[in-house]
């Protein structure tokens, strides 16, 4: 029967070659096969996968490089695919060095919602129209097929003849929150085949409405809440309802700037006409332009940003949509036509009557924020005049951006650019030449950040990678010819086979022993001095009277003493983007010393309560008050420390219903706003942040105690019952250890205060990510471990070593005791680059992709794993909750587990669930 079906299949493959009539046009893209078949749109054909038996990838893609109608695509493991096309819609690929084990390739395209209005597909005799509401599952069709065929509402059609054999999916996304179709198809591989042939044709056929989830207001219609809008007249006449609320509140009154009137003299703080740090009796103080105390209250996202939400190609989602005309065309975003509009600004123009203004919004919100005890505004926030008016602080960004200023972002290192490329330090002088003297006197500017959460932390990761185009990987291969001489001892250190220095420039460069993590860590620091020192002498030729406040890092990349030493010498504030329930202080005190005791900001947080808002995702809590609560806790913990200066709420205004509009149809749409869709604010959230806004400066210089909240998730200790958020993976992610297509997300921590068993673990601690797709449960781990990867451990003996254990469950959620048969342990080892893993209290083992890559410090490691929900016995949909727990193991020689930490339960997880977490999968 093999070699009938063989034989079948080789005739069939070198017969697929059939030509459709095609006006499309084919060309290759760093991200696949571009299809443009004119009014029909664009398609992408992805780059196909290799798998294994088992459909697994252990083979990634390591470099594509597409030219025009033909690109060479490598892989992990040798193998190479070359991809033709032709003008008649013919597409052949050819595979060479595969793999023994490979057995499949598997190739995704997504298509355009616009399906949904009147489209239809057709896959062998099986033809419907695309759902033009969500169906109750996202699979369309599933099957062996050798086609498909897609025709639009004017009868346009695209058609693909794909090898026999094949296994086709297509499905709707809008199950896990993405208003997208995607069509995927899995081949056979024979290793006696090398081509395989997929026709594209074009030529020449519907209808359903789907229900509205938005209301009139921006709403969710899939819940209520308290306090939400119900009618037009309601919206209306909260202009004299708010009235009398805000006429309510009394705030303490400030200085000219919002400072603490009197504090100069009485601290002995300098005037020096502008903000500055200044340390006083072991404590920071910023100081305002009038010469006081004033610690930064800002809010981020001061004006519409994360509220516009993209509602072209979905606008039947929506109940109601602001006509594009004169009464509310300054609720849509300018540049973008009908296509992106704030439900907020609508609202506010059917409130007041008027349409929609920078200056009058600012100066309403303005007086808003200061009744709440706000002094200032915060990051990602236009600055309009009306801003002077009110002589209210603000921050600000350098000039460093990749669109507006020019300034390109290494490819897989977020938010991180080249400070070796003449090119770019020509284009920050010219920048900084350009922009900053137009505020060099303004006092009302605090300080600016540099860039925004870059991961520094994937430099010596992806760096070595790269081609020798970008300037920093020559620069690191001339580090490496200074240092070892000879190729020879080079390729011996590095365990390569390259021929001279010269090659290396475009070699992708694996740092795989314990000499070329030591390289990388002295080149990233090298990458440190750089950008630091470029970004500060510029910036001081230009600007000698404001501060440099940091780049809002995430845990992650803050947790680096190299980082932090560098950057310490160079900014003025070091400022961390820190989303918790707990204030870990032992951490914070660690940073600050780091960085040489430089003063903290802690620049962006905000918790949730989706059950009174309708919006997921974030730190969620219970309720509009604990999110306050959550607050006080946060800042008042914060400002006693000694070097905090100050902090920024994110946002101003709660995201989209439909999720923030740069983010297309899955951007993220949290509770995040002191204020709703609605312009209401949360009343009970900011009952409780005025008690903390209000008396601040008694808890900054000690005269008070910090508030405390009485919850186990709000102690770094722990105890009580967190929850890791989930999001959906923004695209292929590759276990390579990096964070590409991660979203970007905060990760969770796991400090040494969580210690469960064992000594002390002193500097120990972790940090980690989830997201998921349709396939996995992905995990992104970073360990610091003093003696890390030590683990000779085998299956289930994995957890008496280095290494990580998930705890998983999906069924009875709120009962303890016993674990349930559904129940997982998965044991990962930390002690090879490969990694191994074991699936406790599971009937059967499966795959699981990972790696570990050493930290550069020669303190760390990194460890990425892809476990299949299979693996686990879950079916896994948006909305779905699970018990969820992560220990980190530790052992000194390999042999042995000397102590554990947890993220959220005890020693006894492995035989007890009643302590595990939670963790929820978010669209």
């Amino acid at each position: 029967m093999l070699r009938v079906y063989l034989s079948v299949l080789m005739a069939c493959l070198l017969a697929s070659s059939t030509t459709l009539v095609c006006a499309a046009t084919l060309n290759m893209t760093p991200d696949g096969i571009m299809i443009d078949n004119g009014n029909m749109g664009q398609f992408t054909l992805d780059y196909p996968t290799l798998m294994n038996d088992a459909k697994q990838t252990p083979y990634k893609l390591v470099e594509k490089v597409p030219a025009g109608k033909t690109a060479t695509v490598k892989y992990d493991g040798g193998a190479q695919l070359d991809v033709t096309t032709d003008d008649v819609g013919n597409i052949a690929l050819n595979f060479s060095k595969l793999p023994a084990d490979v057995k499949w390739f598997k190739t995704t395209m997504l298509i355009n919602f616009s399906f949904s209005q009147g489209g239809h597909w057709k896959i062998g005799a099986n033809e419907q129209a695309f759902p033009a509401a969500k169906p109750a599952g996202p699979k369309l069709f599933q099957g062996n097929a050798g086609d498909l065929q897609l025709t639009n509402n004017q009868g346009k059609s695209l058609s693909f003849t794909i090898p026999p054999f094949s296994y086709e999916e297509l499905q709707d996304n809008r199950e896990w929150g993405w208003s997208i179709f995607a069509w995927s198809f899995i081949t056979p591989m024979d290793h006696n085949v090398s081509t395989y042939k997929i026709a594209v044709g074009s030529g020449g056929a519907g209808d359903g409405k789907p229900v509205p989830v938005v209301d009139a207001f921006g709403q969710s219609k899939l819940q209520d809440w308290p306090d939400k809008v119900k009618s037009l007249d309601e919206l209306k006449a909260d202009v004299e309802s708010e009235k009398a609320y805000y006429d309510s509140l009394q705030p303490p009154v400030g200085d000219t700037y919002g400072g603490l009137p009197g504090s100069g003299a009485k601290l002995g703080l300098n005037k020096t006409g502008f903000f500055y740090v200044e340390q006083k009796t072991n404590k920071w103080f910023l100081v305002d332009p009038d010469g006081n105390a004033f610690f930064h209250m800002g809010v981020c996202g001061f004006g519409p940003s994360d509220d516009y939400t993209l509602v072209k190609g979905r606008e039947d989602a929506y109940e109601w949509l602001p006509p594009y005309d004169n009464q509310f065309k300054s609720a849509y975003l300018s540049g973008h036509g009908n296509e992106v509009v704030s439900f907020h600004l609508a609202n506010t123009i059917r409130k007041y009557g008027q349409p929609h203004t920078s200056e009058d919004y600012a100066a309403r919100m303005i007086g808003r924020v200061k009744k709440w005890g706000f002094n200032s505004i915060g990051a990602f926030s236009p600055i309009p005049q009306a801003v002077q008016t009110a002589h209210f602080p603000y921050v600000s960004f350098l000039p460093l951006g990749q669109w507006d200023d020019g300034i390109p972002r290494l490819p897989g290192i977020n938010e991180t650019w080249d400070p070796f490329d003449e090119t770019n330090r020509t284009k920050v002088e010219h920048n900084f030449a350009k922009n900053l003297p137009r505020s060099a006197d303004d006092p009302l500017l605090i300080g600016y950040f540099l860039v925004n959460e870059p991961l520094y932390e994937d430099i010596p990761k992806v760096v070595p990678t790269l081609k020798g185009t970008f300037a920093c990987k020559r620069r690191l291969v001339q580090m490496l010819n200074e240092k070892y001489k000879t190729i020879a001892d080079f390729n011996t250190a590095w365990e390569a086979n390259a021929d001279s220095f010269e090659a290396l420039n475009d070699l992708s460069l694996l740092v795989k022993t314990k000499a070329a993590a030591e390289d990388m860590q002295a080149f990233t620091g090298l990458f440190f001095e750089s950008y630091f020192q470029l970004v500060s002498s510029t910036f001081h030729k230009y600007d000698t009277h404001h501060m440099l406040i940091g780049n809002r890092l995430q845990p992650g990349t803050i947790n680096n003493e190299q980082l932090c030493r560098i950057s310490g010498k160079y900014l003025d504030v070091i400022s961390f983007n820190y989303y918790t329930y707990a204030l870990d202080k032992d951490f914070l005190n660690r940073i600050h010393e780091w960085t040489g005791g430089r003063p903290m900001m802690l620049s962006e947080y905000y918790w949730t309560a989706p059950s009174e808002s309708g919006l997921v995702g974030g730190l969620e809590v219970a309720s509009q008050q604990i999110r306050g609560l959550a607050y006080r806790n946060y800042v008042e913990q914060a400002a006693s420390l000694g070097y905090v200066v100050g902090i920024e709420w994110f946002t101003l205004v709660d995201q989209a219903t439909t999720g923030r509009w740069f983010q297309g149809f899955n951007g993220e749409r949290a509770n995040s706003g002191l204020i709703n869709v609605a312009d209401r604010p949360w009343k009970p959230m900011l009952a409780e942040m005025m008690k903390t806004n209000y008396n601040i400066y008694d808890v900054w210089t000690g005269a008070k105690q910090p508030f405390v909240l009485d919850d186990p998730r709000f102690t770094p200790a722990g105890g009580g019952t967190k929850t890791a958020t989930v999001p959906r993976a923004v695209g292929p992610i590759k276990i390579d250890g990096t964070t590409k297509n991660w979203p970007g997300i905060p990760p969770e921590q796991i400090s040494a205060k969580r210690t469960v068993q064992g000594n002390n673990a002193g500097d120990m601690e972790g940090t980690f990510k989830l997201c998921w797709d349709d396939a996995n449960l992905y995990l992104l781990a970073t360990v610091i471990d003093p003696t890390p990867m030590k683990n000779e451990q085998t299956g289930n003996m994995l957890w008496s070593g280095d290494g990580l254990e998930l705890f998983l469950g999906s069924e009875k959620l709120d009962a303890g005791g016993p674990l349930l048969f559904t129940d997982r342990q998965v044991l990962l080892s930390a002690g090879q680059r490969e990694g191994r893993f074991y699936y406790a209290n599971a009937p059967q083992q499966y795959p699981c992709e990972m790696i570990v890559v050493p930290g550069v410090d020669g303190k760390s490691y990194t460890l990425e794993a892809a476990i299949p929900w299979q693996a686990l016995s879950i079916k896994p949909t948006p909305g779905t909750e699970l018990r969820f727990d992560l220990a980190i193991d530790d052992s000194t020689d390999g042999t042995g587990r000397k102590r554990q930490l947890m993220w959220n339960g005890t020693d006894k997880n492995s035989s007890d669930r009643s302590h595990w977490g939670r963790a929820k999968l978010l669209p």
